[in-house]
């Protein structure tokens, strides 16, 4: 799995395409594979047409739910994967961090510990495409800088009073001094 972990390749949905499909298309026993929030949402599929991606997103999310509370109500701690194994082959569900399930559906006789192997790999290039990017008002960090004091929001009335962001400082522009409860009040 190579180009699927670049991150120049477009938006969040092309990089969950190419991942699952990196899955699916280089693990031959991994037969389908889905992105999954944990609210039971479909994210991103690559399913064979006889399944339904709503229904496999649906059942997750049950599985997940069911993993969770088996596992703090018997003492083993937070829930870190689950994996059903059936006649045809196993269902793995393994977290992508905190911000969504990978569910990869096997064949019969694959080997669960590379299986395990490869969806976890997968998972955390789920989660590395799926991580917010906060680009606004990032300034450039300057080595050995001084710390600087943050400077107050201005938040702008309609009626062009100006208030500052920290509440107990108002600039002079027709502000009414309190009101009966001591609160600030417009005019």
């Amino acid at each position: 799995m190579s180009e699927a972990y670049d991150d120049t390749h477009g938006g969040r949905s092309g990089r969950l395409d190419r991942i699952l499909a990196e899955l699916v298309g280089q693990v031959p026993e991994v037969e389908a594979a889905s992105v999954v929030s944990f609210d039971g949402l479909a994210m991103a599929s690559a399913l064979p047409h006889d399944m339904d991606e709503d229904r496999v997103a649906a059942m997750s999310a049950a599985l997940l739910s069911l993993g969770e509370r088996a596992a703090e109500g018997l003492g083993r701690g937070a829930l870190s994967q689950v994996f059903i194994e059936g006649e045809n082959g196993t269902v793995f569900l393994i977290s992508a961090d905190d911000e969504a399930v990978l569910v990869a559906v096997t064949s019969k006789g694959a080997k669960t510990g590379l299986m395990l192997f490869e969806v976890r790999r997968a998972a955390a290039a789920i989660a590395e495409a799926l991580r917010v990017e906060f680009a606004y008002e990032t300034a450039p960090v300057v080595k050995d800088a001084p710390p600087t004091s943050p400077v107050p929001l201005q938040v702008v009335n309609p009626g062009g009073y100006v208030e500052s962001g920290y509440m107990d400082e108002y600039v002079e522009s027709g502000l009414d001094s309190s009101d009966s409860n001591g609160s600030r009040a417009w005019s």
